[in-house]
């Protein structure tokens, strides 16, 4: 997260964060595990800035994080029950090494 950590300290941390955070695929963010009424996560994250700060090694980013799920199973062609989305929230900490611009997503 090149440009997070470039911006930081400045007034356009914020957005940085938020572009680069959107950016990063499913696997990295590992939504499933923050599930807690669908069985799969779906569309596109959206996230909000809780809390921030940096040390000499890393920078940290605790996020709230929503996004929707789906609860998987049968959608046969002939199955009327349209399929259900669930609202979800969860927390994540973004730890970004100040040297590599690498993340980890990780639980708070």
């Amino acid at each position: 997260m090149p440009r997070t950590l470039s911006a930081w300290e400045s007034a356009h941390f914020a957005s940085a964060f938020l572009e680069e955070a959107g950016s990063l695929s499913a696997g990295e963010l590992r939504l499933e595990r923050l599930l807690q009424y669908g069985s799969q996560a779906v569309g596109t994250p959206r996230f909000m800035i809780l809390a921030s700060e940096a040390d000499a090694d890393c920078l940290r980013v605790k996020t709230g994080v929503f996004f929707e799920s789906v609860l998987s199973g049968c959608t046969c062609a002939d199955d009327p029950t349209p399929e259900t989305r669930y609202n979800e929230y969860g927390e994540l900490l973004f730890v970004i090494d100040r040297k590599t611009g690498q993340v980890k997503v990780n639980e708070p």
